[in-house]
């Protein structure tokens, strides 16, 4: 199982839009899909339901020694599962960083998953917070995402900066693509930033197709599904997330699903 870290150094990046929207891409295509969310305020359950927002997860599993198969939600399609992050109260929310800081508890986590999945997608808090740090410790990749605006480069600074430390310390995560979200075109700001970043970067490190900034977004999270499910005939904007999991199974050097492989059955974890 590979484990990816969704990070920026910056919120409101559409970290939880790219990791719902990708897992969905990346099930579609026969991986085994785990979407975790590690943000506190539950980003996740926040964009599918009332309900999801309110059910146990992550901090039961870490905080409570909750059972995983118990928190594990299931979705319509078969190979994408949510765990989302439980109620973590405002009192708990310094436990949960603390929980998550040294990556020891999203290792044992994967230790756990990784026999009744492919891929493990986690959803991480805004900015470098103690839980971010410890997501991207326990990662085998990060995915960073950067709003196409003026301080985008400096978070990604920020970023590469971390990672730095963090190989210091003997972990090896590589950065597997940064992605550049909420773009929007033909507004002189939003080009110049793409045209900076990309100046700026190794063209193999930067992921496309881009995201672009588009109101069928926030129906998507009204309607609290994946743009692939959002109306019978997905708009057009829902295949940026199939092409962009085409092109990370290449950088994520994931083998090639043979068709006996996706007649397998799913372990019963769930």
């Amino acid at each position: 199982m590979k484990t990816i870290a969704l990070a920026s150094a910056k919120g409101g990046v559409g970290k939880t839009t790219t990791a719902l929207n990708l897992g969905y891409a990346f099930a579609r295509r026969g991986w085994r899909t785990l979407v975790v969310d590690a943000d506190p305020q539950g980003g996740i359950g926040l964009s599918i339901s009332p309900k999801l927002a309110a059910s146990p997860g992550l901090f039961d599993y870490l905080a409570r020694q909750v059972p995983l198969a118990g928190l594990l939600v299931p979705t319509r399609l078969t190979d994408f599962t949510l765990l989302p992050v439980g109620h973590v109260a405002f009192h708990d929310v310094s436990a949960f960083h603390a929980i998550l800081e040294d990556g020891s508890a999203i290792e044992a986590l994967a230790s756990e998953a990784e026999l009744a999945f492919d891929l493990m997608l986690i959803d991480t808090p805004g900015g470098l917070s103690a839980a971010t740090m410890g997501c991207i410790r326990a990662a085998d990749h990060l995915i960073t995402p950067l709003q196409a605006e003026p301080l985008a480069l400096r978070a990604l600074t920020h970023v590469i900066d971390l990672l730095g430390i963090m190989r210091e310390e003997g972990r090896y995560v590589e950065l597997a693509a940064v992605l550049l979200t909420m773009v929007v075109k033909d507004d002189p700001v939003s080009t110049e930033v793409v045209h900076e970043l990309l100046g700026h970067l190794p063209d193999t490190l930067v992921l496309r197709p881009f995201v672009p900034d588009d109101p069928i977004f926030r129906r998507a999270s009204a309607a609290g599904v994946p743009l692939g499910l959002l109306s019978r005939r997905p708009p057009a904007v829902a295949a940026i997330f199939d092409d962009l999991a085409v092109a990370l199974e290449h950088r994520l050097e994931l083998a090639i699903l043979s068709e006996s492989r996706r007649d397998e059955p799913i372990p019963l974890l769930v």
